[in-house]
């Protein structure tokens, strides 16, 4: 497959986990879950990151692709020690789905850097 549409994929699935249950939640004898949206405000910015990640994936825009992940993972990592034992299966898939971004963005500046200087030679 092209490396455009896996980082598709990729950015398209962080934004589909973003719905899914990320914490396991105790209230008043109830248990409940909370997605993305009813975490908080810190959360959209992990949507808009997924959103950013598969744009510039597009654009081949691999420096903000990294930027965009990176901070994705930071905060779906900072989201895993708060919840600790209540995080759920959509919080472990985000921050898997997180990391291979990351280092898939990593891996296409190298080839393109690669690439560059076997041009200039």
């Amino acid at each position: 497959m092209d490396k455009k549409l896996i980082a598709t994929l990729l950015g398209v699935s962080g934004v589909l986990l973003w719905f899914m249950p990320l914490v396991n939640v105790e209230f008043m004898g109830q248990h409940m879950h909370q997605t993305g949206e009813s975490i908080g405000g810190i959360a959209y910015l992990v949507l808009l990151a997924a959103l950013a990640y598969t744009a510039l994936s597009w654009m081949q825009q691999h420096v903000p692709r990294i930027i965009a992940s990176g901070l994705a993972t930071a905060i779906c990592g900072l989201f895993l020690l708060q919840a600790g034992g209540d995080a759920a299966w959509g919080l472990y898939a985000l921050l898997l789905v997180n990391i291979a971004g990351l280092a898939m963005a990593v891996l296409d500046n190298r080839a393109t850097a690669v690439a560059a200087v076997g041009a200039r030679a």
